[in-house]
């Protein structure tokens, strides 16, 4: 994640809006309410589209709250430095100049490992398994390329992503010459469909999002990546770890939605490909 500013809008309205904070899975039954933190100008998976809040992490956040029989209340947050801080802010803590936190975060890391790291929450309820692929001009480096052609042809990243630290040490170094940085995947398809660059490497559902409408001369595919340790994660929920019941309680809604089809249909819906966890979703969240 990378260090965003607050505009001086946007921390007016952290300021004087209402603080929110996480409740029990008791206190948000009686309130009738499901707080959800979100990632904002995040397609496809969460952003604001005339006005209206949209996007699959948004429809999924609705789909877990109508589950547990409550509305939701989703707020879109912007990144911080790294998911950790994400996390403080939105889900255990709170962010120092106020606003409160919220019951849950989607799109939050499924990994024992990072999971490890961060004791302050409890991650649950893995919906998607996320990829790194490609998408590329084939009028630049034909229909099927390799690594090999983006040694001579610009290929773009995200600054400060998997994939950007991938490609400057990938081929001993022979791409980082070709590598052009962009504040998000959205620049960078609208780089590639004007020509600018020829490929751009990213998280699937991020790409397919971005690129959902392109020419046919550019293509989604995924490419061999010698040397990248982990090429795809799972995704899930974030709850505040002394949450139990509620953690529990979400973990169990979401298996039934994945189980039911449910997720599968709305990554449909914005024409995403869809790969489920690598696990079938259980009830991982104890008492």
């Amino acid at each position: 994640m990378k260090l965003t500013t607050l505009s001086t809008l946007g921390l007016s309205a952290l300021l004087f809006a209402a603080p929110l904070y996480a409740g029990t899975l008791e206190e948000v039954k009686a309130k009738g309410v499901l707080s959800i933190s979100l990632y904002k100008e995040f397609p496809p998976y969460s952003s604001v589209i005339d006005g209206k809040q949209q996007g699959v992490d948004v429809a999924i956040a609705e789909a877990l709250a109508q589950k547990l029989g409550v509305k939701s209340e989703i707020r879109l947050v912007s990144a911080d430095e790294n998911v950790e801080d994400d996390l403080r802010n939105n889900v255990w803590k709170g962010h120092y100049l106020g606003g409160g936190v919220t019951d849950m975060m989607l799109h939050m890391p499924y990994d024992n490992a990072f999971s490890d790291k961060v004791d302050k929450v409890k991650f649950v309820a893995p919906y998607q398994m996320e990829q790194v692929t490609f998408a590329f001009d084939t009028s630049k480096v034909g229909k099927q390329p390799t690594l090999a052609n983006f040694t001579s042809a610009p290929i773009g990243v995200e600054i400060d992503t998997l994939s950007d630290f991938y490609l400057l040490e990938a081929l001993q170094g022979q791409i980082s010459k070709n590598i052009r940085h962009f504040p998000n995947l959205t620049q960078a398809a609208d780089a590639l469909k004007k020509g600018e660059i020829a490929g751009i490497m990213g998280p699937r559902g991020e790409l397919e999002g971005v690129l959902s409408e392109r020419p046919d001369n550019i293509q989604i595919q995924g490419l061999i990546t010698p040397g990248l340790g982990r090429g795809s994660w799972a995704m899930g929920v974030a709850v505040k770890a002394d949450n139990a019941d509620l953690a529990s309680a979400v973990d169990g809604a979401m298996a039934e939605l994945v189980k039911d089809g449910s997720v599968k249909k709305i990554f449909e819906q914005y024409k995403l490909t869809y790969n489920p966890a690598a696990e079938p979703p259980v009830a991982t969240a104890q008492k």
